[in-house]
């Protein structure tokens, strides 16, 4: 990975890292600051590459032990890390960001997972979007979908189209696409492309592009056409169209094309979400939203943008905010409860044993034993209700 790629993925980690930190309660900030201690064993105030491999040979199985992530978490570039440094560290082992069975590297934004091993494994088979493009996909499965549409379709419980590994096509150019959507334009394309077989999603597709061609942007939005074609508890809580047109027209001027409305197609069938805090603006990427209300009702669900979460403006009911890549790991997890069938006594040990892999991430709550089992026990129901 270029270097300024990685400088920009460790940026964007840091960023989560510290809205995370800064928003959650007392009990979340001594959860991360006693992660830093452990690993302090110096008691320095700072972590050096020998502490740093120590710790991590003990406490973690994967590619973040290696030494060069000691340097990429290395900000101010020292030799060794600081509390922040650390806080990073944290928040990417405990979202359960992968790294790519393709090439191999850290991915920070969207991932392909595949379907089959979510249900069974806790570890999460995946490649980055370059990788599932071109199809570099060496796994004995080919049923992989994107974390936003995997995570939309486990919360509405619907039926996961027929799927199939993309065939090869590197050539694919995207100069052509908006910088601000070229992301979501590409996964769009990726979706449409590996759901290609399934006939009764090429129906569905069509009946979408047709009815917005028929009705019009502004007036398939009103009637909201689109809950004949993808179901009647769906709601786009969309507050302002205008703006949400000019997102998804590569040429507002002409109007949007074919691709511009499967690409429409791919964001309400995948739940992206309008942020329900003060800007109301479509969110293209990482988004925070309300477990409880992920769980409870399959119509509204509560979600913020990254920069609506950073004020911390969501009230007093919605109290368990996690960003949707945290979510997703923490149904992983869930599955593992369930799967086990174990009492719910066992399924707190599983969750403190992982080294409370979900609890630091739920907002305002404090990293206790008891709130452990709550814990524990909220995910046993998310297993039951969503699975």
């Amino acid at each position: 990975m270029k270097e300024s790629a990685t400088g920009k993925i460790m940026e964007k980690m840091r960023c989560l890292a510290k809205i995370y930190y800064d928003v959650g309660e007392e009990g979340l900030r001594k959860d991360a600051n006693k992660f830093f201690d452990s690993m302090d064993t110096k008691r320095d105030g700072k972590i050096s590459l020998y502490e740093y491999l120590g710790f991590m040979a003990l406490n973690h199985n994967g590619p973040l032990r290696q030494p060069q992530w000691f340097h990429k978490l290395d900000k101010e570039k020292k030799r060794s890390l600081s509390r922040e440094d650390v806080r990073t560290l944290y928040y990417m082992i405990n979202s359960g960001r992968p790294f790519c069975i393709g090439c191999g590297e850290f991915v920070a934004t969207v991932y392909f997972t595949c379907v089959k091993c979510f249900n069974v494994s806790r570890t999460l088979i995946s490649v980055c979007l370059e990788c599932y493009e071109a199809n570099r996909i060496h796994h004995q499965h080919n049923q992989f979908l994107d974390n936003f549409a995997l995570l939309e379709f486990k919360r509405t419980g619907s039926p996961l189209p027929a799927l199939k590994a993309p065939a090869r096509n590197p050539q694919d150019s995207h100069a052509e696409y908006p910088e601000n959507t070229k992301e979501l334009r590409r996964i769009a394309k990726a979706y449409l492309r590996s759901t290609s077989e399934d006939s009764e999603e090429r129906k569905k597709i069509e009946k979408f592009v047709d009815s917005v061609d028929r009705l019009g942007f502004q007036n398939f939005m009103k009637k909201k056409a689109y809950r004949e074609i993808l179901g009647q508890k769906l709601e786009l809580n969309c507050r302002d169209t205008n703006n949400f047109f000019k997102l998804l027209a590569k040429d507002p001027k002409k109007g949007l094309d074919k691709s511009d409305v499967k690409t429409f197609y791919y964001i309400v069938r995948s739940g992206r979400p309008f942020c329900g805090g003060d800007c109301g603006r479509f969110i293209t990427g990482t988004f925070f939203t309300c477990v409880e209300c992920f769980v409870a009702d399959q119509k509204k669900c509560f979600y913020l943008c990254r920069e609506c979460f950073k004020k911390g403006k969501f009230g007093t009911k919605h109290k368990l905010i996690l960003d949707n890549y945290a979510l997703l790991h923490a149904l992983a997890v869930a599955n593992q409860v369930k799967k086990k069938n174990t009492p719910s006594n066992d399924a707190i040990g599983q969750i403190n044993s992982a080294k409370n892999i979900l609890v630091p991430f739920f907002h305002g709550v404090n990293t206790t034993l008891s709130t452990a089992a709550a814990i524990a026990s909220f995910l046993t129901a998310i297993g039951c209700v969503i699975m």
